[in-house]
């Protein structure tokens, strides 16, 4: 007997009534659900020399300034000190911004010709001993969050000052696309060759420079105008402030009074009453929702070593369900897959692979020694505590308890790395299935702390993708592995989640912000307050 459709509507309603606190509280009201209330791009009036604050409000401190030893969601305290090579267009292509252009002259190479005319805030150069000097030091960094991109580098090779050529174990089709993420920032030589501490002293060519003496620990990071900037034409903000905002009603009230600019992380529910009060929304959809067991040996938690519970909980965590109750009908719940419906990479044949099924998988659990359920924990930020509560709603209808467990503020995917709990949430990619594959879901990833095996087999249908010439061939083989996923119980798709962020009608832009699929909101380039 499948789930009913009265069940459906009860644990809907029973999530709901907190959304509509939520919505309560943040002033209620209807309008769209996204979309700019006013013209994003202007260039009259823009300042001609940087002037203003513009001020973001992000979730979560972090705890290292360091490029390698942070991670992606964090990269709103990144990119104001930092330059990456390259960054990516609306269609999430990458473009030059370091590196003026690059070039694969073999299969497993990269070559990359870069800028001459870049000084970092200690006034060393940038050059391709930089870029060298980078990517070693960023392979060397034991257990940090970007080992999927900086591990399958076995050589840097410098061509001449402008030109260096990477060189790879295996393919990587997507390596300058990954540049533009936080390990693509690039540290300065000097403070590389001097082994300096950069968890609050950064060393960067970017923008704007971090301010030590105005950084308050877990409140706020300041960074001013670099007068020495290459690219004097995207600097239009005199200072940049970074407040830490970790509860997400504060971080809308903080946008809608105008204590911020720009607010990242805005969740679906709070994208109406964000609309109704003028607030500008940038949004689409890049990652997925999804509930990932790690521990599929069973060593912290033996339920999870019998794959009949891993299927049990794919029945028990239905798509609509999660849909209609978190997401206010925002999301898209489409298929078993993990890529985004508008994807190259997305598959209708995997829409069916699993079904709502709760008596299915109590069948499953009884087949499999667990009758009655277990329990197990996960970690919990503030910004995904509600994804948790959902989940939990729905495996408890399995008799599956899901106990939700707080961490120190920006350590949730340190605690993940380190083994700390068994399962949890995660929000891979939905537009690069390669970091999906090679950061979330391989063995050889840095999710992976119990030291699994059991996805090698899939691991060389990965590299058989990534050495394909062209995506029509890589295509199939990309299905192969999400569907494998899936069916083997490591990783469940939830539903593709719209990503956010809200600006005030103040901000303006002289060029299309840099929104890369991994930024929590625009990066401060090109804005400018009216």
């Amino acid at each position: 007997m499948k789930r009913t459709a009265t069940v459906r509507r009860a644990l809907v309603a029973a999530v709901a009534t907190a959304a509509t606190l939520t919505l309560a509280a943040c002033g209620g009201g209807g309008g769209g659900t996204g979309g700019p209330t006013s013209p994003l791009i202007e260039a009259q009036g823009a300042p001609t020399t940087p002037t203003g604050t513009l001020r973001f409000a992000a979730w979560q401190e972090t705890p290292s300034l360091d490029p390698a030893r942070t991670t992606v969601q964090n990269g709103a305290l990144i990119f104001p000190e930092y330059d990456t090579l390259t960054v990516v267009d609306d269609k999430f292509e990458p473009k030059p911004w370091l590196a003026t252009s690059w070039s694969r002259p073999a299969p497993k190479t990269w070559r990359f010709k870069l800028r001459d005319d870049v000084t970092f805030h200690d006034g060393s150069k940038f050059d391709a001993e930089t870029v060298k000097l980078n990517l070693e030091r960023g392979k060397g960094v034991e257990g940090g969050p970007h080992a999927n991109i900086y591990a399958p580098i076995s050589e840097v090779e410098v061509i001449d000052p402008t030109t260096v050529d990477v060189h790879f174990s295996t393919a990587q089709p997507n390596f300058p696309y990954s540049m533009s993420m936080v390990p693509g920032a690039m540290i300065s030589p000097k403070a590389i060759e001097e082994k300096a501490d950069l968890t609050r002293a950064p060393a960067g060519s970017g923008g704007w420079i971090w301010q030590k003496d105005a950084h308050r620990e877990g409140g706020s990071h300041t960074y001013k105008a670099n007068p020495s900037y290459w690219n004097k034409e995207a600097v239009r903000a005199e200072t940049v402030e970074v407040k830490i905002i970790a509860e997400d009603n504060a971080r809308l009230n903080a946008v809608q009074s105008g204590q911020v600019d720009v607010m990242g992380t805005v969740q679906p529910n709070q994208m109406e009453p964000a609309r109704s009060a003028g607030l500008r929304l940038l949004s689409d959809f890049t990652f997925t929702a999804t509930f990932m067991i790690m521990d599929r040996r069973g060593e912290k938690v033996p339920a999870f070593g019998k794959p009949e519970v891993r299927q049990a909980i794919a029945h028990l965590l239905d798509r609509e369900a999660y849909n209609k109750a978190l997401l206010s009908g925002k999301g898209d719940p489409t298929g078993g897959g993990f890529a985004a419906s508008n994807s190259k990479w997305f598959d209708a044949s995997l829409n069916d692979l699993r079904k709502a099924d709760v008596a299915e998988a109590k069948r499953l659990l009884t087949a499999a020694g667990y009758p009655g359920g277990f329990t197990f924990e996960v970690g919990n930020a503030p910004v995904i505590r509600q994804q948790n509560e959902t989940t939990a709603q729905l495996l408890a209808e399995g008799g599956i308890t899901m106990k939700i467990v707080d961490v120190a503020d920006g350590q949730y995917t340190a605690e993940v790395r380190r083994g700390r709990f068994p399962a949890g949430y995660f929000v891979p990619s939905s537009v690069d299935i390669y970091q999906w594959w090679t950061r979330t879901i391989s063995t050889k990833g840095v999710y992976n702390p119990f030291k699994l095996d059991d996805l090698d087999d899939l691991e060389a249908t990965f590299t058989k993708a990534a050495e394909a010439s062209d995506d029509a061939t890589r295509k199939p083989l990309m299905t192969e592995l999400q569907k494998a996923t899936v069916e083997r119980g490591v990783a469940f798709p939830l539903s593709q989640v719209p990503r956010v962020a809200a600006l005030t009608g103040d901000v303006r832009a002289t060029r299309q912000p840099v929104f890369a699929p991994e930024d929590i909101a625009p990066r401060p380039y090109y804005l400018w307050l009216k």
